[in-house]
């Protein structure tokens, strides 16, 4: 009988033309190009099936990779699906990392060699993060912050899946000067005593590559085992793991990569899409077959996604198309301020009757905290694709809990200690030491501090913090960290922190923003301490997938899914495209922007029937640039020809601010609105006001510094004076 006539019937599966193609290319080198939503994990099972029963190829002859263990077990399960009433037979389905572990484990018990994992395992002593943190501390005398971390170990990751070595290694992208040494400084102590070998999960891949390379036993002893190689998700394949599976084709090279160009997302972890580009030139004999058929969304969403990458230059050439019917064009909000964007997704997930059917899709994990935040207070469970609580150990967290430590209790040089260089009080090293030596409880740290100085400047300095310092306590947490990073000098120090570091000063700026955000509404700073532990905890249990709840994904892990209805948020320019892409595509150099454009692609394509992308024009007191992507949807729906990338300048304008002689007298450099109210002498009780958050209001009370305004949907809130002033908060009703 015949074989797809079989499976319609045992399966329900029925292949279109080149599905069936791809199943019938058994020999050879085959690149089965798969466009979102086409059915490649089924055209593969469909086409291992086939080699098994139409071929009668033995299943131990038979290898299936792909990128993930979850997809592996995908794979494995919709395959027992299909073909569990017509054989019994077992094929090897795995991830190219566990393949590698066997390889390497037959190769050290082959040469009497013993090796130790140092990743993925409970074992302190000898676990990756903690070596290469030792090592970074005895090199730099100081402990790496998580941002540092993080670098450093990506930097490790990227270089042995591009297999970067020598003068290469300058290619690889990092901003820690001294990575290439604490590199090799790691990997002679992975291999000091010269047999037991310390190995990561990287090192796995470099390993096996190398065995497979020079053993000829090993190497010849896989080749002949498994003679049809499939891999899922090539696109994904880092440069490294492209050699291995060429090795392990070879020589019979039955080979069927599936993949997509247009979803290659993942260059930041070793994979280049130009290995995909060249595969004709590797195997001239190769077939080349584009699924392009989408079973997954509406004409008007494949049609838009279909146009937008379009404009990438690097790619095969192909027109993805869907015979599904039609439904509502893709939206595009341009709401005034983020919080709009943020009311808008809470209230949209409140008004659905499955939100299990709904993903809301960001680039970065920063973007979960307010959106996690949002969804709790409205009691609105959801589900986390990827959990990061990265987040809360940031050292930025932990410097503003310290500051609120101390306006409790002033008398702990412990805690003065690990703030006083990131406050604007001329506190000195060896001030700090003779603090902790005299260890004084009974007085506070500035009134001893004061005790020792030479330079008037500093005595005032001195007085002016130990003011501010005891004011914290009794304001509301958002005044609180805005005291904190504005009067306290904490914004000048993360600019110092960020130009000395190379780190990024507008994420590091922003995570204090986020911090406000969190604190807006809170009673007080016990509250607010509250609040982020009890965020931390909520965010570690979303990990579960429930039925019927909401999903929360970064574009990256959302790759594979597929939602009735997305919506993308954060779409401005510097978060997507990010900064270095726009960087260096104004350089001249366009790989980035291109990643960039896959990457919103893939966000694009996860939506069946209704998508929403949504940007704002101001964040907090910075004003944004909503992302140059929308200008080619926007483009692609009136059916107009995409321009080329207009950026505005700068790509996020966050506002810079000038000191003067006090904090009351700085003016930030933004645009205040010519309808703003500057002026205290502006201000009554009674007065009806609008807020530039909170929308309409009116003046309850005025005391000193501080104003409390009651808003309509908003309740009562307090303020303080010069900062509203200052930052042109306020206008009068009725004005234009």
């Amino acid at each position: 009988m015949d074989f797809f006539k079989t499976m319609e019937r045992v399966t329900g599966v029925d292949l279109n033309d080149v599905q069936r193609k791809a199943v019938q290319c058994a020999d050879g080198p085959l690149l089965l190009l798969a466009s979102p939503g086409s059915g490649k994990t089924t055209t593969l099972n469909m086409k291992i099936g086939y080699l098994l029963l139409e071929k009668k190829i033995a299943p131990q002859r038979i290898l299936a990779m792909t990128f993930s263990k979850a997809a592996a077990r995908d794979m494995s399960e919709r395959f027992e699906r299909f073909f569990g009433t017509l054989t019994h037979e077992r094929i090897h389905f795995s991830t190219i990392h566990s393949l590698a572990y066997q390889i390497v484990r037959q190769y050290f018990y082959k040469t009497g060699r013993q090796f130790r994992l140092i990743e993925g395992t409970k074992d302190m002593q000898w676990n990756k993060k903690i070596i290469l943190r030792n090592l970074f501390t005895e090199k730099r005398k100081t402990q790496p912050t998580e941002d540092e971390m993080d670098e450093l170990l990506t930097y490790i990751s990227y270089v042995k899946n591009r297999m970067l070595e020598g003068e290469r290694l300058k290619e690889a992208p990092c901003s820690l000067t001294d990575a290439a040494e604490i590199l090799t400084r790691y990997e002679e102590f992975k291999r000091r005593d010269g047999v037991n070998v310390l190995l990561d999960f990287d090192d796995m891949l470099t390993y096996c590559y190398e065995i497979l390379r020079d053993d000829e036993a090993i190497r010849t002893h896989y080749q002949q085992q498994f003679e049809y190689v499939l891999t899922d998700e090539g696109q994904d394949n880092s440069v490294i793991q492209h050699e291995i599976v060429r090795i392990l084709a070879a020589p019979h090279n039955n080979l069927c990569i599936v993949a997509d160009d247009d979803q290659s997302i993942f260059s930041w972890r070793g994979s280049d899409v130009e290995k995909l580009l060249e595969f004709p030139k590797v195997y001239p004999d190769a077939v080349v077959l584009t699924m392009a058929q989408n079973y997954r969304s509406t004409k008007e969403i494949t049609d838009v996604a279909d146009h937008f990458i379009k404009r990438n230059k690097k790619r095969y050439d192909k027109k993805m198309f869907t015979e599904n019917g039609h439904g509502r064009p893709p939206i595009i909000h341009n709401m005034r301020r983020y919080t709009l964007q943020l009311n808008y997704v809470v209230e949209e997930i409140e008004r659905t009757q499955d939100a299990g059917e709904i993903a809301v899709l960001y680039r970065n994990n920063t973007s979960a905290i307010r959106l996690v935040d949002a969804l709790e207070k409205h009691q609105i469970p959801f589900y986390m694709k990827e959990v990061d609580v990265k987040f809360f150990r940031h050292f930025i967290i932990e410097d503003i809990l310290n500051f609120m430590r101390l306006t409790f209790n002033d008398k702990r040089a412990d805690i003065l200690e690990r703030i006083y260089p990131k406050m604007n009080a001329y506190i000195k090293k060896a001030q700090i030491t003779q603090l902790l030596n005299k260890n004084d409880r009974t007085t506070s740290v500035f009134d001893q501090l004061a005790t020792n100085v030479h330079a008037p400047y500093q005595e005032q300095a001195l007085r002016k913090a130990k003011k501010k310092i005891r004011t914290l306590k009794d304001l509301p947490p958002k005044d609180a960290i805005q005291m904190i990073r504005h009067d306290l000098g904490y914004e000048k120090s993360l600019q110092r922190t960020a130009e000395h570091l190379k780190l990024n000063e507008d994420r590091l700026l922003g995570i204090v923003t986020q911090l406000e955000y969190i604190a807006e509404g809170l009673p007080d700073l016990t509250a607010f301490a509250k609040r982020l532990t009890r965020l931390e905890e909520i965010m570690r249990q979303s990990n579960e997938k429930r039925p019927g709840v909401v999903t929360l994904s970064t574009f990256h892990s959302a790759k594979g899914l597929e939602f009735d209805r997305v919506y993308m948020i954060d779409l401005v320019d510097g978060i997507i495209p990010a900064p270095d892409d726009i960087k260096e595509y104004k350089d001249g150099k366009e790989a980035k922007m291109e990643e960039a454009v896959r990457l919103f692609y893939v966000g694009m394509t996860r939506a069946k029937t209704r998508l929403e992308l949504l940007t704002y024009e101001q964040n907090n007191e910075e004003k944004t640039a909503p992302s140059v992507f929308l200008d080619d949807v926007k483009a692609i729906l009136q059916g107009e020809k995409v321009k080329d990338f207009d950026f505005k300048e700068p790509a996020i304008e966050r506002k810079a601010v000038v000191t003067n002689k006090s904090y009351q007298q700085k003016k930030v450099a933004r645009d205040i609105p010519e309808d703003a109210i500057t002026e205290r002498s502006d201000l009554h009780r009674g007065m009806e006001i609008e807020h530039h958050l909170y929308s309409k209001g009116y003046i309850k009370r005025i005391n000193g510094n501080e104003i409390e305004l009651v808003f309509e949907h908003y309740g009562t809130k307090q303020f303080m004076i010069d900062f509203c002033l200052q930052k042109g908060m306020l206008r009068r009703v009725g004005e234009v």
